[in-house]
């Protein structure tokens, strides 16, 4: 398995809100890569969200497709990636979300458990990974809910939260275990990339797909 927790690549999450059959999209940070050893060519992406947003209603274990965007403005490159979402959130957690795949729905998700990938301790690494700014963020009220008081309510949260282990009193500790309680890992299995060049000349266009029961993406080349 293959892993890092060093990246800040920023890229645009599309879901669709189907109650009020309306398209949603938020940026999101992209976490680190988690790579099956027997597959190295095919990663998972990992980001992190709050299992209390309402993006997690707009991924229901039985519309869990999403597309995710990425720009690179030095090279000139657009990655769009469409593919499954699953949440990995706190074992308390008792609400309904895509939870990673049984046995025989992912090759990827497979060879992982053969590898004895813990979710739960990549979870708990990743927590741990961010500074306790970002980790203060989930140790807020629910989002989206009004703030009566304005903006000065936010003088009342946390501005850091620590690293599990590290908390030095006892507010730090509910503080840590709150954020954490709140805090779930968003995993991304892809199925397509299209993959666009507009710093080439000509300027080119790819399109690579695959199933989840497979280990090779069928190339396209179309117009850009």
């Amino acid at each position: 398995m293959v892993t890092s927790t060093s990246l800040v690549a920023v890229f645009q999450l599309a879901t669709y809100d189907h109650p009020s059959s309306t398209p949603r999209v938020r940026s999101h940070i992209l976490r680190s890569f988690v790579t099956p050893s027997s597959y190295p060519s095919l990663p998972l992406l990992i980001s992190t969200t709050d299992i209390r947003t309402p993006k997690v209603t707009q991924v229901s274990p039985d519309a869990n497709s999403v597309e995710g965007v990425f720009w690179t403005e030095p090279t000139l490159e657009q990655f769009r990636i469409s593919g499954r979402i699953f949440l990995v959130p706190s074992p308390s957690y008792e609400g309904s979300c895509p939870r990673i795949p049984p046995p025989g729905n992912s090759i990827l998700f497979d060879a992982l458990r053969q590898e004895n990938l813990d979710w739960e301790q990549t979870r708990l690494s990743t927590f741990n990974h961010l500074n306790g700014h970002m980790r203060a963020s989930w140790c807020r009220p629910v989002p989206g809910t009004p703030m009566k008081g304005g903006y000065d309510d936010a003088l009342e949260w946390p501005e850091s939260v620590p690293a599990l282990g590290e908390a030095k009193n006892e507010e730090e500790k509910r503080n840590m275990e709150e954020a954490l309680k709140n805090f779930a890992l968003v995993v991304i299995e892809p199925f397509e990339v299209d993959f666009v060049e507009l710093g080439t000349r000509p300027e080119k266009r790819t399109i690579y797909t695959r199933n989840p029961q497979e280990t090779e993406f069928t190339v396209t080349i179309v117009v850009p």
